[in-house]
């Protein structure tokens, strides 16, 4: 991703009137509240040797950040995100150090160096914030290394680097734009009428990218276990030389991912509670476990928030954790959002944006569409309002 000239800035503040300034998104949820005063961790430099115990631990055929080819700084870094296992760092590339060059002998050509550049100019850098996200991390390493052997993987989840061993942190590509939950703030602070009109302009574009994108999840046999406004950025970072940028929606943190099939553990999958199925709270662990039928619900969720504003369970519950844990186990989240005479309104005029979010939101998770299934009906209706 190159960096972003200011005449280019100009022109996508324009088309794009909810990005209030250029995002670098975080890769992970919650935005630090007192970002400034966080302190970087320590620039890896001690290059570990391919015996490292870490590095079998994890499994050898896992991805590794090749930091031979292109390496970042962390000493400048900044706090872009927190969440429960680890902080993400804006970190800028640069140049690894060069090894001595391999000469032929005799020498007929001038030596080449063993590294080489990216186009990557800048890193989001995941590193842990507790002690025990060890565990985690050598998880969500594994589902991203399944992931991203898959054929355009980078169309739905947003480019992982690999693992970098030096100091256990998990690199990805940083993504113009901001995340969902920051398009859902800056759509608060619009009138009416222009919110509207930005929601008709947005919405299709963008349940289109994500439920083309739990498809491919869910084909790949990854169940995403914490889906949330939070955990989906926004990209257009490689679409800024149209007339108007493109918006598509990728998905981030797989900390509580799974494979189906596999060993993986699943005692991280709890998700958000704003977000989770009915069938998640209940005592079962075979009803509780996160499963596909789960990920569509916590997907229908994010939508409807996206159209409402906020959690349909806001203006009911005000905050109080047992209203809320009664009001999902319900299973009927759009009578909860009416409960607003603004959302009422809203939900409304945006009738074909509703039947999408509700296509979704059935409380049995026997009647929810598969993510295939659910690509085929917005295949089959245009989103029109």
């Amino acid at each position: 991703m190159q960096p972003l000239r200011r005449e280019e800035q100009a022109r996508i503040f324009s088309m794009a009137p909810w990005l209030t300034s250029l995002e670098l998104s975080p890769i992970e949820s919650n935005g630090l509240a007192n970002d400034d005063v966080a302190s970087p961790p320590v620039t890896p430099v001690k290059t570990r040797e391919r015996s490292d115990p870490a590095r079998e631990d994890i499994g050898a055929d896992s991805m590794s950040f090749d930091f031979s080819k292109i390496d970042y700084e962390l000493a400048r870094a900044r706090c872009i995100g927190q969440g429960l296992w680890s902080k993400v760092w804006l970190a800028d590339a640069k140049q690894p150090a060069r090894r001595r060059p391999i000469l032929p002998t005799p020498p007929s050509s001038p030596p080449k160096w063993t590294s080489s550049t990216t186009a990557s100019s800048v890193f989001a850098v995941k590193t842990a914030a507790r002690p025990d996200a060890a565990e985690v991390f050598k998880q969500e390493t594994k589902v991203l290394t399944h992931l991203m052997r898959i054929d355009d993987a980078s169309q739905y989840v947003v480019t992982f680097h690999g693992l970098d061993f030096r100091n256990s942190a998990l690199v990805f590509e940083a993504v113009i734009g901001g995340s969902f939950e920051g398009l859902n703030n800056r759509l608060k602070q619009m009138t009416e009428v222009s919110r509207h009109l930005e929601l008709v302009n947005l919405f299709p574009g963008l349940a289109s990218d994500l439920v083309s994108g739990l498809e491919f999840l869910h084909d790949a046999g990854v169940v995403h276990a914490d889906i949330k406004s939070a955990n989906i950025l926004l990209d257009i970072s490689d679409h800024i030389s149209l007339p108007k940028p493109v918006v598509r929606a990728r998905y981030i943190d797989f900390s509580a991912a799974f494979r189906l099939g596999s060993d993986d553990s699943t005692e991280n999958s709890g998700g958000t509670w704003d977000y989770m199925a009915p069938e998640q709270l209940r005592l079962q662990k075979e009803l509780n476990t996160p499963t596909f039928a789960s990920d569509v619900w916590s997907l229908g969720i994010s939508l409807l928030s996206l159209l409402v504003g906020d959690s349909p369970y806001t203006a009911a519950c005000s905050g109080n954790l047992f209203m809320l844990r009664e009001a999902i186990k319900t299973g009927d989240p759009l009578s909860f959002a009416r409960v607003s005479p603004t959302v009422q309104k809203r939900m409304s005029a945006a009738q074909d944006f509703v039947d999408c979010c509700r296509l979704a939101l059935q409380k049995d998770r026997q009647r929810r569409p598969t993510a295939s299934a659910w690509k085929a009906w917005l295949g089959n209706h245009d989103l029109l309002v």
